[in-house]
């Protein structure tokens, strides 16, 4: 998904208004806003460097920085930030050194979208020839530029450069991905089929997952079950109901490659999960590796340290019994740092960040 940055500087007032949407978070974009390692990635244009020289995200904090032209040429900003909400909102001063004493105040909010992000902008300048001056700088270029850099920054879940790898799982609220009896008749076990009424009705919480999508893994277990006859079609695949044209490269897992597959161009066949996320990895581009189920290869790729991000959907039921994402027995530890909450009447969709 292409999103635009929409910059407002109405003629006569002092202000400027920036809103740029994201397929983030607010957590993640909020965290891009005030990690210094982050920050130096993305804010300002693609020709400049950037030194982070002081940056301390709380009410009374101060930061500085340098941006360094190709021409040699330093410019150095700083301010005082005022309020600080997590994943909500930041108030800052601005200053730009190169014209003292001109003190802007820059209001920026986060709306959670279901999974994405709206940042809006709001900065006041101390007159109407003070913002016109600034306007008059090149403020633009590199106001769209920061924004698309933002989102590289955010699409690669904090990691510039490389998509992330996410668990995307739906489960009950005690922990099983299926009901009892999951096989190729019944994919989500006797009775289980509660546990995706939520796909067909938090479309937007689909439609987020699924553009951010540049590949998918999954099991052998699970490719058996859309490979059945009432399985997967033309109509229904992944993401439910997208066109085949859509639809990213799968890589199913499996040390068995199947005698005969339906639709034989969406599938890849690799035998180790280590290797197939490294081929998701290439073919995803800048986009995310989703490995979708089941609860098997979910596991152990959390196990192994494969997983940059867990998107949980806790559907609102208890099945007792089942196929569980997390088995009983000694299993690999790791921590979890929650990223975003979504509750709606079908389930709460929860999305954690792996601390391996």
């Amino acid at each position: 998904m292409t999103n635009a940055t929409t910059i407002t500087a109405q003629p006569g007032t002092p202000f400027v208004d920036v809103v740029r949407e994201f397929d983030a978070p607010p957590a993640l974009v909020f965290r891009a806003q005030t990690d210094p390692e982050l920050l130096v990635t993305w804010l300002g244009p693609r020709e400049i460097e950037m030194e982070l020289i002081e940056h301390n995200p709380t009410p009374g904090g101060r930061y500085r920085y340098i941006h360094r032209d190709q021409e040699g040429g330093e410019h150095g900003f700083h301010g005082v930030f005022h309020a600080v909400v997590p994943g909500r909102l930041v108030i800052q001063t601005f200053e730009y050194e190169g014209v003292p004493n001109q003190v802007s105040l820059e209001t920026m909010t986060l709306t959670d979208l279901g999974g994405r992000t709206r940042l809006h902008t709001h900065s006041v300048f101390p007159s109407v020839q003070a913002r016109d001056a600034m306007v008059a700088s090149g403020m633009e270029h590199g106001v769209r530029d920061s924004m698309d850099r933002l989102e590289e920054v955010v699409r690669a879940g904090g990691k510039p450069g490389g998509a992330q790898v996410v668990v995307d799982i739906t489960m009950s609220l005690d922990g099983y991905v299926t009901a009892p009896g999951a096989g190729p008749e019944h994919g989500l076990g006797v009775g289980g089929e509660p546990l995706h009424e939520w796909v067909w009705k938090d479309k937007a919480v689909l439609d987020a997952a699924v553009a951010r999508t540049g590949a998918v893994i999954m099991g052998r277990n699970l490719f058996d079950v859309i490979d059945a006859p009432g399985g997967w079609s033309e109509e229904i695949a992944y993401g439910a109901d997208r066109r085949p044209q859509e639809l990213p490269p799968i890589f199913v897992v499996t040390h068995s490659r199947p005698a005969s597959v339906r639709f034989p161009a969406r599938f890849q066949f690799v035998a180790d999960l280590k290797e197939a996320v490294e081929q998701a990895r290439a073919a995803a581009g800048d986009k995310d590796v989703v490995i979708m189920g089941g609860g098997a290869i979910c596991h152990s790729a959390l196990a192994a340290g494969l997983v940059d991000t867990l998107a949980l959907h806790v559907a609102p039921l208890v099945l007792g019994d089942g196929t569980p994402l997390f088995p009983d027995g000694p299993s690999a530890s790791f921590r979890l740092e929650r990223l975003s909450t979504n509750s709606t009447p079908e389930a709460e969709h929860i999305t954690y960040r792996v601390l391996n």
